[in-house]
């Protein structure tokens, strides 16, 4: 893109949050739809999950955001994955406990055989190394270029739908 032509207003971080608060709510639902039909063979995709989640995963990933935009070009692609990967165990077993402590947390991995306090598993890491590396490549990346409004160049007349002409 020139240096003559204009952007619109890249997307606060308020839509953000709300993007990966969307994106993670999502996931969560489609990943537990998944699990029932893998574990009993459930036809209806029955996905389900909390609105605590919405907020859990927003602010998560406002977090690796950063975390994202301190690393590129410095950490590798794969080292980044187990740095998020660290950052999701920490994030899951806080927000869980704070949420146990009210008998709110919507999680319960008690009959998995690595849990930790039924907060957190850790046959769940290849999982989240994998969904991490995907978050960074095609969540983050694109995320940070998103704008509001059209793009546009000096000169250029913008009509009634907004597109440049």
């Amino acid at each position: 893109m020139g240096s003559e032509e204009r952007r619109g207003v890249p997307l606060s971080a308020i839509w953000r949050f709300y993007l990966y608060g969307l994106h993670g709510y999502s996931i969560e639902i489609i990943f537990t739809a998944l699990w029932e039909f893998v574990v009993n063979l459930n036809w209806k995709f029955p996905g389900n999950t909390s609105v605590w989640l919405f907020v859990i995963y927003g602010l998560f990933g406002m977090v690796m955001e950063q975390m994202y935009l301190q690393m590129k070009g410095k950490v590798p692609f794969l080292v980044r994955g187990i740095v998020y990967t660290l950052w999701t165990y920490v994030w899951e077993f806080s927000t869980g406990y704070i949420l146990s402590r009210f008998g709110a947390c919507p999680w319960d991995y008690t009959l998995f055989q690595w849990d930790i306090m039924g907060l957190v598993t850790l046959e769940y890491a290849p999982l989240w190394y994998i969904g991490n590396l995907f978050t960074e490549y095609f969540l983050l990346h694109y995320a940070n270029m998103l704008y509001w409004g059209p793009s546009t160049s000096p000169g250029a007349s913008v009509s009634h739908n907004g597109k440049a002409s």
